[in-house]
């Protein structure tokens, strides 16, 4: 009998190299609290509930794919970085922002795609 076909048959992280940039937003660092009585509160599951803090770590970048059989799908990149190459003032005022990124890979498989990488990089706008 063949075996059947599953998630690891196909490679998540085959998205392109070109990207365009839309929003930013941060990423803050997250912690467990316990309550009064000194038990850790959870969420329904019974796990462990996170609350963000004010340690900005890093940046999601929301972005278009611009080639490749998923041209003009769009997802989130995580980069756990807290230096900011961009605001979302000035990703308004361009017509638009291209970038890639190094070492781009899949952070989560599901509905929708989940990626991080370990920087993004703004590219020149090239003329068509």
């Amino acid at each position: 009998m063949a075996k059947m076909l599953s998630q690891r048959d196909f490679d998540f992280s085959a998205i392109g190299t070109k990207f365009e940039l839309d929003e930013v937003t941060p990423v803050f660092e997250t912690e467990h609290r316990a309550d009064k009585n000194g038990e850790i509160i959870t969420d329904r599951d019974g796990k462990p509930r996170n609350f963000q803090t004010d340690k900005l770590i890093g940046y999601n970048y929301s972005i278009t794919i611009l080639e490749g059989i998923f041209r003009k799908k769009s997802t989130q990149v995580k980069v756990l970085n807290p230096e900011l190459k961009i605001t979302n003032d000035e990703i308004m005022k361009r017509d638009s922002v291209p970038c890639d990124f190094n070492n781009l890979e899949v952070s989560m498989v599901g509905n929708p795609m989940y990626y991080r990488a370990e920087a993004i990089n703004l590219l020149e706008q090239t003329k068509k």
